[in-house]
């Protein structure tokens, strides 16, 4: 059986695929580093696009977006590391003692015994795993430390040198298909890299909207550990669908002991906040890659089990990956006579 030049290409596309993702059961450090090269240099080729269109030139453009982009992670680090880190102990402390006195039995007042003691069972049982959990992150700070070091040079090595032969990358891979497959590959991964910009940069804003503003309203509401859970909260919106979950846990804990109307009150504005940035996400986005949430969920489950933490932070855009596969090589097939 002859094959199209569709199914070819959607062949040949499959193969370098699946080739990339077996890094991940080489070495997941040299996967995850790769990954964050890529997002750092697709969020600095569409600012340096974005000043292009102010009449400045495109290689300046890119000097000017990769200095900001670099001084500004590593002020972030520097600024904010030794905090969350001195505040993760603290934060132990504090744990240790919201379990001991039971402070989150506030919520359950003139609630029914059986409810009261299900609960009492399920946090008994959460306060060892947390209190481990941090432990042992702190106990590996050092070794953590060592792999931080290694982990930002070479980011920002392969953010330098691919910044600037990013164009020139893109252009190249085509050669990876015959030559009468080039023209649809070109155009699957032009189109592929233009929805995987727009998703990188809107979720980097999101993401430091939500974090700003949750240190913002916890500083007002007299809420403590502002700095570690407004970071966390910021870190967990890059993860699709379970992120918001991971980031309200720690939050409502902290929040109960402030008082049940100020955890409600925050609770309420940690709500409206999330709404804005999903309105700032989704006017970043536009038309791109409008994903159905079913193959999203699919994504995340499969890459998180597989890959990890890099697996699920991947997830999104692997599915937007799959629908321009879809679009480009597989539609056109089935819709032939």
């Amino acid at each position: 059986m002859k094959l199209s030049a569709n199914l070819k290409g959607a062949l040949f596309t499959s193969l370098y695929f699946f080739l990339f993702v077996s890094i991940a059961f080489i070495s997941k450090d040299v996967f995850a580093i790769i990954i964050f090269t890529m997002g750092f240099v697709l969020a600095i080729n569409l600012i340096a696009k974005g000043l292009n269109r102010l009449k400045i030139p495109m290689k300046i453009a890119v000097v000017i977006s990769l200095i900001g982009s670099l001084f500004f992670l590593y002020l972030l680090l520097v600024l904010l590391i030794p905090t969350v880190i001195k505040e993760i102990s603290n934060f132990i402390v504090f744990l240790n003692d919201f379990f001991q006195k039971a402070q989150w039995k506030v919520l359950l007042q003139n609630q029914p015994e059986n409810i009261v003691d299900n609960i009492e069972n399920f946090m008994n049982s959460l306060q060892p795993k947390l209190i481990d959990l941090l432990s042992n992150f702190i106990e590996l700070i050092p070794t953590y430390g060592q792999k931080a070091f290694t982990f930002l040079f070479f980011l920002t090595i392969g953010t330098i040198y691919f910044s600037f032969y990013f164009d020139y990358f893109k252009e190249k891979l085509q050669y990876l298909y015959p030559k009468s497959l080039r023209k649809s590959a070109n155009e699957f991964y032009n189109e592929a890299f233009n929805q995987i910009e727009h998703y990188v940069v809107a979720t980097l804003l999101a993401s430091a909207f939500v974090g700003i503003s949750a240190f913002l309203a916890m500083s007002f509401l007299g809420i403590k550990y502002q700095l570690l859970l407004s970071f966390w909260a910021a870190v967990t919106n890059f993860i699709p669908v379970i992120g918001v979950i991971l980031e309200f846990i720690p939050m409502i804990i902290v929040g109960v002991s402030s008082g049940l109307t100020t955890m409600l009150l925050f609770l309420v504005i940690m709500s409206i906040i999330h709404g804005a940035a999903f309105i700032i996400f989704i006017a970043i986005m536009k038309d791109y890659g409008r994903i159905n949430p079913v193959i999203t969920i699919f994504s995340l489950l499969v890459l998180g089990s597989i890959i990890s933490l890099t697996g699920a932070l991947i997830a999104v855009p692997t599915a937007m990956i799959i629908k321009v596969f879809w679009q480009i090589y597989i539609k056109p097939e089935l819709e032939r006579s």
